[in-house]
């Protein structure tokens, strides 16, 4: 059985995690979901700091729990679609050096991350009078979300299957939108066709 793979990535609170619970009511006998392994590891214990090294052994640990987890789902799975709360490339917006220092410290490529996934949806981070505090494990200001959003949208620059989704207002339809860019892709609408709809 062949088995899409979609990233769900974008700034802190982008709506990823609405979107998420929104695919496994519509779409909860096609659809798998990979947890993110960043909320496993923090709401486990694991240290979360800003110094140089404590970003390194966050990051590392994220990337081969997200891998495990991710290699598990689709080899277990009977879903045709697996979808992924965050993807490895993600680390990039977090880790203190240049992009092909972490590629060497997991052993791997930019290009052989990539191939890991079929789609990207990036979901930008919302609007100031928008952004959601809620989350206990959130720690961003407004402020360093959007660089965060950035520097994630810059880390998937060159996948050749990304949609990406503006913050709106009316979240409700940012929700809908989102739903409409997964239906196209599960029939196999091409990247520049669904990003041509999201313009019109």
């Amino acid at each position: 059985m062949k088995q899409v793979k979609i990233v769900i990535t974008g700034g802190p609170s982008g709506g990823k995690t609405t979107l998420i619970e929104a695919l496994k009511k519509e779409l909860g006998q096609k659809c798998a979901v990979v947890p993110e392994a960043a909320s496993i590891l923090y709401r486990g214990g694991f240290p979360r700091t800003k110094d140089p090294q404590g970003l390194i052994n966050a990051q590392r640990a994220i990337y081969f729990v997200q891998k495990e987890l991710e290699d598990m789902i689709c080899k277990t799975s009977q879903k045709s679609l697996i979808v992924c709360d965050r993807g490895s490339i993600d680390a990039l917006a977090y880790w203190p050096f240049a992009p092909e220092n972490f590629f060497k410290s997991i052993d791997s490529s930019k290009q052989t991350e990539f191939d890991r996934y079929d789609w990207v949806l990036h979901l930008d981070t919302a609007d100031v009078d928008y952004y959601d505090l809620s989350n206990p494990i959130r720690t961003e200001t407004f402020d360093e979300a959007e660089v965060l959003n950035s520097k994630i949208m810059e880390a998937w620059n060159g996948h050749t299957r990304r949609v990406v989704i503006g913050h709106n207002k009316d979240f409700l339809s940012k929700m809908t939108t989102a739903l409409s860019v997964i239906n196209a892709i599960m029939a196999h609408k091409s990247a520049d066709d669904i990003n041509k709809e999201l313009l019109t």
